[in-house]
């Protein structure tokens, strides 16, 4: 008998022993300290890296309760970034946070979403007439002002030698909709538009000629941005919250199937029209902060004259790479034999350094 309570209370101590370091496959620790991040994001845009990172659970690994609220235009959420309503500005473009940085926001990004997938849109039957950007010359654009495809598509054209104030005529609107209807009523030849607005364009009769990756194959779009100072705790739910979107990106490259799945719960359309928006072959998700791009992009909004001190803001002191390239490193900690993330790292440091 004295025998049976000697292994019942050596069971017992184990049970008790198990519990407290809470050693069971996959299960978190509960005694770690949950972090919380309130990250706003674009409607129209959403946010797919964020979205698999819940589905597949990378940010409950690590302890990361990430609440996503929605906006309708990214100015509202800049400001509501600003004025501390968010943690996280994830899908409001990068031209949007430059402008914010140009007017004395204190941000920084520290990471990437989107880059690239923006179509400049004619009508179908006028596909053929648009062979260069030469021949954009003498043509009404329609825009909408200070979009990362109005900066892209502005810049290239000066870069062709095309003078935009006296070549072309730029008539801005306040939504890519707007642009699209002014083409297919003809009240402009040409329109710069946006990602998932290609069955939009397509169903009144538009076309794509050239996308924003042809004339600038690695342009950025929606930067992860954030408040400039940043506490202790902040600093570790940032570096955890990039943590989930490298391995997102990863989910969402190999598994397209799996990016519709995860985001079109957000969304109130088809899945058709949802795979446009997340898998469109010229939109390219990447967690990665790329600030040679995001500078590039800087320097353009200078010379398109949306950036007026421009000369007195250091914008090299508005990022912090810290956060990205510590989750990459805990990443190939975790996974030595995972080549993947050490390729992440070198293209990291092609991008940033």
């Amino acid at each position: 008998m004295k025998h049976k309570n000697w292994i019942i209370g050596i069971g017992i101590a184990a049970i008790l022993l198990l519990s407290a370091c809470n050693v069971t496959t996959g299960t978190p620790n509960s005694d770690e300290k949950t972090y919380k991040l309130k990250v706003g994001y674009l409607q129209a845009n959403g946010a797919p890296l964020a979205d698999i990172a819940v589905d597949e659970g990378f940010f409950e690994k690590e302890h990361l309760k990430v609440e996503l609220i929605p906006f309708s235009a990214s100015t509202d959420g800049l400001n509501a970034l600003q004025s501390k309503k968010i943690d996280i500005g994830l899908t409001f473009g990068t031209s949007g946070p430059l402008a914010f940085i140009s007017q004395g926001s204190d941000f920084d990004i520290i990471g990437g979403h989107m880059e690239g997938g923006h179509p400049i849109v004619v009508k179908e039957g006028n596909k053929s007439k648009y062979k260069s950007l030469q021949d954009y010359k003498g043509k009404k654009i329609g825009t909408v002002r200070l979009g990362t495809p109005d900066i892209v598509f502005k810049a290239a054209l000066q870069e062709s030698g095309i003078n935009i104030e006296k070549d072309v005529t730029f008539i801005d609107f306040k939504s890519v909709t707007a642009v699209l209807e002014a083409v297919a009523s003809g009240k402009v030849d040409v329109g710069v538009s946006g990602t998932g607005h290609l069955s939009k364009a397509e169903k009144i009769g538009l076309t794509p000629v050239l996308w924003s990756n042809d004339i600038n194959p690695k342009h950025v779009c929606c930067r992860v941005t954030v408040r400039g100072a940043s506490t202790e705790e902040q600093a570790v739910a940032y570096k955890k919250f990039l943590k989930g979107l490298i391995q997102a990106e990863r989910i969402k490259l190999e598994s397209p199937e799996k990016a519709l799945k995860a985001t079109k719960v957000h969304f109130k359309l088809d899945d058709k029209t949802v795979n446009e928006i997340v898998n469109e072959p010229h939109l390219h998700n990447t967690a990665d902060p790329n600030k040679k791009e995001v500078v590039k992009m800087w320097e353009q909004m200078k010379n398109l004259g949306y950036v007026k001190n421009g000369e007195k803001i250091d914008i090299n002191k508005h990022f912090n790479l810290s956060f990205y390239e510590q989750a990459l490193n805990e990443l190939i900690k975790e996974h030595p034999n995972d080549d993947y993330y050490k390729k992440q790292l070198e293209n990291y440091k092609k991008q940033n350094t």
